[in-house]
């Protein structure tokens, strides 16, 4: 008997995700597998979401969203809080292989993520499919950059299960940047910028992370017990602006992260999960600024002339311990079908204790710094078959603080604490209009409390803190929808919308002095924000996609008078500074297979990004301080071959015209780089 064709239809994680009633994005992460692209520029894929650095490898990495960035934004691995995670653990040092897939949530969040995110967040969810494998890259690239990385993992048939994770990366970051020079005898700048390349700003760091434990046991789901643990060495070329340069100034950091996973299912009603994550950093971080010489870009530097005076920035030798613990409670228990209801709490503190080995040391510094927040969520949805699905929830913001410092910015240090509680809220509700026609809307009222960064800063004098923020509060409203008009064996076609509006209370804004080149965040008052992002994509079959999407963002300054007076503000519903306010991206690939050898893959992939013209100051008061339109092109092609596609060579090009590129207060990018790229697989 001979059967007609039959085609059966089925969706991937990242659909499922996107038929919530959140507005939320969800990107497989397989096709960038076999580049070098780390987790922040993978991200950087996805409609809505610019990514910003402050320079190459090793860099500060800030996500921006809807208007709002860095730390507005939270950031999450299997729904456990990066906040405590340390640097070695940024965004741009993890490889985008590590990610099964990466969730990005637009404006409301769900309770599940239980951090205090005012502008949306990021989940990278990873590979949890039980098998044995074992993967093996490295790969050479511009500016003497080298990148390796090792996964293996194994699940016996009795569900033991292990796995580990190592990476190491490693620049001189020697990339060309426009900068104005410092003329020692005239102790001017340059009025005209001179090429130059960076001398001081070598980055390596040495990550692993292992996993020990049972899986697929009617007791539990996962049990799993780990350590993280990583290194990381930093040279500073500048401080947050490039006007002041460095020429040896340096930081180190260690991570020392023992884990604890846990996820169950039980025959309770409609089911019972249940999933317990904790984690606890005892790291330890080092800044040193001992130098008793002032640098220009060209590396050349004076001597300073009073034996008093020492530090390119602040003179220390500055020890300390940034302890970070995080602890993630969820329970979701389905009351009858169609009906579930959620709890999650999740806690997170940080205390810092350090000792500067100088002669002038800071009072402060002897005295331990603690915060503590616990953000509990409790939320109940009801599914009205697969017509429409709505969430309501509430949630409890628990926030300690802890700190040694003068109230009047004195020397006469006290002990100040501070316990306060908060409540917020909201409601989600999606409808499927059609099978190719979704639309989604969500109001919440979000406060996000300051984090450990601006409350003490960094410890090495780049960012200071300020104890006394308030926290931030907003009323947000999103609607979006999702077309899917055309989808087939052959073809598929997306579309989707976005819109969002916030009004918020406290805005907590960083700011750069331009002089010291310091950082410092303090507490803005009325900011309103309005925006739309819209993207689509068209794939035939596996052989060839192409997309886009394009974001705007109207976010302006609604306080009308300045503080303690009836003068209205100079700056009053000016746009927020820093902040890129158009920007998109396009995306084309294709693939053939059976080039050259059976089963081969040659995969080829183009990316073009635009950021609009911006101002990094205000406008209505300095309108000159604007960063230019900018574009980069890049390319992607690996070639993927032998018994089951073992083997895997790439190679790529970032900021293929070599585009002047520029993020956060002017600080210039690299330029034009290469990269190559040999990878083995093992799969069973």
């Amino acid at each position: 008997m001979a059967l007609g064709e039959a085609l059966v239809k089925g969706q991937n994680a990242a659909s499922r995700m996107q038929q919530q009633a959140f507005n939320v994005q969800a990107l497989e992460t397989k096709k960038l597998e076999s580049t070098t692209l780390d987790l922040a520029h993978a991200m950087g894929k996805i409609s809505g979401v610019k990514i910003r650095e402050t320079g190459g490898l090793g860099s500060d990495v800030r996500v921006s969203l809807g208007g709002f960035s860095g730390r507005h934004i939270k950031l999450f691995i299997d729904g456990v809080p990066m906040d405590g995670m340390g640097t070695a653990f940024g965004l741009n040092n993890i490889p985008a292989g590590l990610a099964k897939r990466i969730e990005v949530y637009k404006g409301v969040v769900p309770i599940e993520l239980g951090g205090d995110a005012l502008g949306g967040a990021v989940n990278i969810v990873t590979d949890e499919e039980r098998r044995s494998r074992v993967n093996i890259s490295y790969s050479y690239g511009s500016f003497n950059t080298h990148r390796s990385n090792i996964y293996a993992e194994h699940t016996t048939e009795r569900g033991l299960y292990f796995s580990l994770n190592a990476y190491q990366n490693y620049s001189d970051n020697d990339y060309e940047v426009d900068a104005k020079i410092h003329d020692f005898e005239t102790h001017i700048y340059e009025k005209n910028k001179r090429r130059v390349r960076s001398f001081h700003n070598a980055y390596h760091n040495e990550a692993a992370v292992a996993k020990l434990g049972v899986v697929d046991k009617p007791w539990a789901e996962r049990l799993l017990v780990g350590f993280i643990g990583g290194y990381e060495y930093k040279e500073q070329q500048h401080a947050s602006s490039m006007d002041r340069v460095f020429g040896e100034r340096y930081s180190t950091a260690t991570t020392l992260m023992p884990t604890l996973s846990y996820a169950g299912r039980f025959d309770v009603l409609d089911g019972l999960r249940v999933g317990l994550d904790g984690a606890y950093n005892f790291g330890r971080s080092y800044s040193a600024d001992t130098a008793r010489r002032e640098y220009n870009w060209l590396g050349q530097y004076r001597e300073y002339e009073s034996t008093e005076e020492s530090g390119e920035l602040a003179y220390q030798k500055y020890r300390y311990r940034d302890n970070n613990a995080t602890a993630n409670l969820k329970f979701s228990l389905g009351l009858a079908p169609g009906h579930t209801l959620s709890f999650a709490s999740t806690l997170t503190a940080f205390s810092r204790k350090g000792h500067d080995e100088t002669e002038v040391a800071d009072e402060a510094s002897r005295h331990p710094q603690r915060s503590m927040k616990d953000v509990l969520g409790l939320s109940y949805r009801y599914s009205h078959g697969e017509l429409w699905n709505a969430i309501v929830f509430a949630k409890s913001y628990l926030n300690y603080l802890e700190s040694y410092l003068d109230p009047e910015g004195g020397t006469d240090y006290q002990r100040l604490s501070s316990f306060d509680t908060y409540w917020g809220g909201g409601v989600a509700a999606t409808w499927f209009v059609s099978p190719v026609v979704q639309v989604k809307a969500s109001y919440e009222h979000a406060l996000r409390l300051p984090t450990s960064r601006e409350l003490f800063g960094t410890g090495d004098g780049i960012e200071l803190g300020t104890a006394d923020l308030k926290p931030e509060n907003s009323d947000n409203v999103n609607l979006g929808a999702l077309l899917h008009p055309l989808r087939s064996g052959r073809h598929d076609l997306t579309f989707d919308v976005a819109l969002s509006l916030r009004n918020v209370r406290d805005y907590i804004r960083r700011s750069v002095d331009e002089t010291k080149g310091v950082a410092t965040s303090s507490n803005q008052g009325k900011v309103r924000s309005w925006g739309i992002d819209a993207g689509g994509r068209y794939a035939f079959r596996d052989l060839f996609y192409v997309g886009g999407n394009v974001t705007y963002i109207d976010m302006r300054n609604m306080e009308r008078y300045q503080p303690g007076t009836t003068v209205e503000s100079t700056v009053y519903k000016d746009r927020q500074p820093n902040e890129p306010w158009l920007y998109g991206n396009v995306e084309a690939g294709f693939t053939l297979r059976n080039l050259g050898f059976k089963g081969s893959v040659l995969d080829v992939q183009y990316a073009l990004s635009c950021v609009g013209k911006f101002t990094y100051d205000w406008s209505n008061y300095n309108g000159d301080a604007s960063i230019p339109r900018q574009l980069a092109h890049d390319v992607f092609v690996s070639y993927t071959f032998g018994s089951e596609q073992a083997f895997t060579l790439a190679a790529e090009c970032r900021n293929l015209t070599d585009e002047r590129l520029y993020d956060n207060y002017n600080i210039q990018k690299p330029g034009r780089s290469f990269a190559f790229k040999l990878a083995y697989r093992f799969l069973r």
